[in-house]
C-alpha cells in the first residue's frame, strides 16, 4: 500500500509541476517549475496511518471531575494524554477563562508522588493566572509554579500503568504581539488588531527521562519545549466579537453555533490556533486527498508595476507541492488537514497541523526566489520535524531546524534545479556561518548567531553526509528517521544509530567538523544492522 501511495504521489508532483500557479492579475508571470530526480527510499515500505476520523472522550462521555473515593484508576492500556478543555474567549479584551481537565497514564516503571506540568502562558508576565487546581474533588492539590514549571504534589502515589486525572481553572490574558520589539517573535501567543493567536497556551504534562521531569528556561533565542504527543479535546466559545472571525484551526474543527467550536485532534503534540478578522480562506485538496486551507488577509494582494499578484494563491501552490514532496521522501503526513495562516509576527512558527508565515513574506514576494517559498516549505517540513518526530528543542535543536533547513533546499532541487546556486548562495554562504550544529540554544547571545549555527551549519553537515553516504542511503536515513521517530522524542543517539557502523565509521570526519561532542555515539551499538539500515 505504502508503494502504492508513492506511486500516486509521484503522479500528484507531475501533476503539479505541469499546472501553472495563476497568481498574477494583469501581467502574467509564469513560474515553471523543472523535475529533478530525487531518490525516493527503496525496500521495506513504512506503514500507511488511515487519515479517517477517529473517536475521542467527549464531554457527555466523561466524568467532569474525578469523583472523592477513586482519584486514580489502573489498567494496562498505556494511553497518551488526554486534555479536555473548556475555554471562554471575550475577544475585546483579549481575555480567556479555561477549564481544563488532563489525564495522565503512568507509562513508567516507577511509581510517582508528584507530576510537573509546562505552562508555556507563564513564561509571559501578566498572561498566566491560576485559579483552582484539583485531583480530588473539593480539595485543593499542592503546588509550586516557578516560571514555566508547576509540580504538582499527589495525594498518594501514581503507580505504574495506572492513571489520574487533575482539573485546573485559569485565565489567561493575552498581551498584544510586540512588533519590533525583542518578544516579536512569540507572538504566537499574542494578538493584533486584526489576530489572536493561541499558540501552545495550555499547560501539558512534562516529559519524564529517567527520574527527572523535563522542562527549560524560556529564553528569546530559539524554542525550548520538548513536547509528548496527546489527544486533544476543546471547546471554545467567543464572545463580544465582530461577525467577521475566522478560526484557523487543525484537526477536527466542528462549528457549533455561531459562537462556539468544537476542536479535536489525536496524537499531537499542541493544540495551536488563529482566530482573525476577515481571513480570506484559499483551500485546496493534495492528490493524496490531504485539505490544505491557507488564512490571509486583504494585504496578500499586492500591487507593482506589472499588475496585481495573489500572493495566497502562490503560497497555497508552494505547500501542495512540498506537501506532497515531504510525504514521498519522508512518509506520510499523518492528518486530513494542513492549516497555514498568515502571521501578525515576524518569520515563521511551527505547531501540530498548523504553521504560521509572516505577513512580510507574502507582502514581499517576488517570484520564487524569496522567503514567502523558503519559509513556507520549511514550517511545512516542521510537519515531520517537530510535529511527527520529536525532539529536545532547547538541548538538540538542529535535530528540528536543520532538517527543516534542508528540506528547503530538496524542495528547491526538486522543483527549481536552476535555482540551488542561488539557494545556498542566499540562504548559506553570503552569512559566512560559524558555529557548532550540536549547541544548545543557551550558547547564543543573538538570534543571527543561533541560526547560522544551527539552521545553516546544520544544512552544511547534512549535505556533506549525503554527499558522502549517496542518495540511497541518505533518504532512506531520514525516511527511515521520520518512521522510527513518529510519536516518540528523538535524541541525536537516536538519529545516529540508525546507520550501519560502516556507514557510521565514514560519518566520523564530518561528525568532527560540526560537532563539539563528535564520539557521543557507540559503534558498537547501532540500532540496525547492516541488512535493515540499507535501503
Amino acid at each position: 500500500m505504502a508503494l502504492m501511495r508513492i506511486s500516486r504521489v509521484i503522479s500528484s508532483l507531475i501533476f503539479l509541476m505541469l499546472t501553472a500557479c495563476a497568481f498574477m492579475q494583469g501581467t502574467q508571470v509564469t513560474l515553471t517549475p523543472t523535475q529533478t530526480p530525487i531518490p525516493l527510499p527503496q525496500g521495506t515500505p513504512v506503514p500507511t496511518r488511515e487519515r479517517e476520523l477517529h473517536p475521542i472522550q467527549t464531554p457527555s462521555q466523561a466524568a467532569v471531575e474525578p469523583t472523592l473515593d477513586q482519584p486514580m484508576s489502573c489498567t494496562t492500556e498505556n494511553a497518551p494524554p488526554t486534555y479536555t478543555v473548556r475555554a471562554e474567549l471575550n475577544y475585546a479584551k483579549r481575555a480567556l477563562k479555561v477549564s481544563q481537565r488532563i489525564r495522565y497514564t503512568n507509562a513508567s516503571e516507577e511509581s510517582l508522588t508528584s507530576l510537573v506540568l509546562s505552562v508555556k502562558p507563564n513564561g509571559q508576565a501578566g498572561v498566566f493566572s491560576l485559579q483552582s487546581i484539583n485531583i480530588i474533588v473539593g480539595e485543593s492539590a499542592q503546588y509550586t509554579l516557578a516560571g514555566q514549571r508547576m509540580e504538582v504534589s499527589l495525594p498518594e502515589a501514581l503507580e505504574p500503568d495506572c492513571s489520574l486525572e487533575i482539573s485546573l481553572n485559569f485565565d489567561l490574558r493575552l498581551q498584544a504581539i510586540d512588533i519590533g520589539g525583542a518578544r516579536a517573535y512569540q507572538g504566537y501567543l499574542g494578538y493584533s488588531d486584526r489576530q489572536t493567536n493561541l499558540g501552545q497556551w495550555l499547560p501539558v504534562v512534562a516529559i519524564k527521562q529517567g527520574d527527572s521531569w523535563i522542562t527549560h528556561e524560556e529564553v528569546s533565542i530559539g524554542e525550548q519545549e520538548i513536547l509528548d504527543v496527546a489527544n486533544w479535546d476543546i471547546r471554545l466559545s467567543i464572545t463580544d466579537a465582530p461577525n467577521t472571525l475566522r478560526v484557523a484551526a487543525p484537526g477536527s474543527v466542528e462549528k457549533i453555533s455561531d459562537s462556539e467550536w468544537h476542536l479535536t485532534m489525536l496524537n499531537a503534540r499542541d493544540y495551536s490556533l488563529s482566530i482573525g478578522e476577515n481571513y480570506r480562506l484559499n483551500q485546496a485538496v493534495t492528490p493524496d486527498n490531504v485539505t490544505v486551507e491557507l488564512y490571509t488577509f486583504d494585504d496578500a494582494i499586492i500591487t507593482s508595476d506589472t499588475g496585481s499578484m495573489d500572493t495566497a494563491a502562490y503560497a497555497l501552490n508552494t505547500a501542495l507541492k512540498s506537501l506532497s514532496l515531504y510525504e514521498a521522501v519522508f512518509g506520510d503526513y499523518p492528518l486530513d488537514r494542513l492549516v497555514m495562516v498568515e502571521a501578525d509576527f515576524p518569520d515563521g512558527m511551527e505547531f501540530s497541523g498548523i504553521v504560521f508565515v509572516g505577513g512580510e513574506y507574502f507582502r514581499g514576494l517576488s517570484g520564487v526566489e524569496s522567503y514567502l517559498t523558503l519559509i513556507s516549505v520549511h514550517e511545512i517540513a516542521h510537519q515531520w520535524w517537530y510535529s511527527r518526530v520529536g525532539n529536545d528543542q532547547a538541548l538538540h535543536p538542529w535535530l528540528d531546524e536543520a532538517l527543516a533547513t534542508y528540506s528547503e533546499f530538496i524542495f528547491i532541487e526538486k522543483f527549481y534545479p536552476t535555482l540551488t546556486d542561488w539557494w545556498w548562495d542566499f540562504r548559506v554562504n553570503r552569512l559566512l556561518p560559524q558555529g557548532f550544529v550540536d549547541s544548545t540554544v543557551y550558547e547564543f547571545t543573538s538570534r543571527r548567531a543561533y541560526i547560522n549555527a544551527i539552521y545553516l551549519r546544520g544544512v552544511l553537515m547534512l549535505h556533506d553526509l549525503r554527499q558522502t553516504l549517496g542518495d540511497d542511503v541518505f533518504f532512506g536515513w531520514l525516511n527511515r528517521y521520520a518512521s522510527t521517530g513518529s510519536g516518540r522524542v528523538m535524541s541525536p543517539e537516536d538519529f545516529w544509530s540508525l546507520l550501519t557502523p560502516e556507514q557510521l565509521e565514514r560519518t566520523k570526519p564530518i561528525r568532527e567538523r560540526y560537532l563539539q561532542k563528535p564520539q557521543i555515539i557507540s559503534l558498537a551499538t547501532p540500532e540496525c544492522t547492516a541488512a535493515t539500515c540499507t535501503p
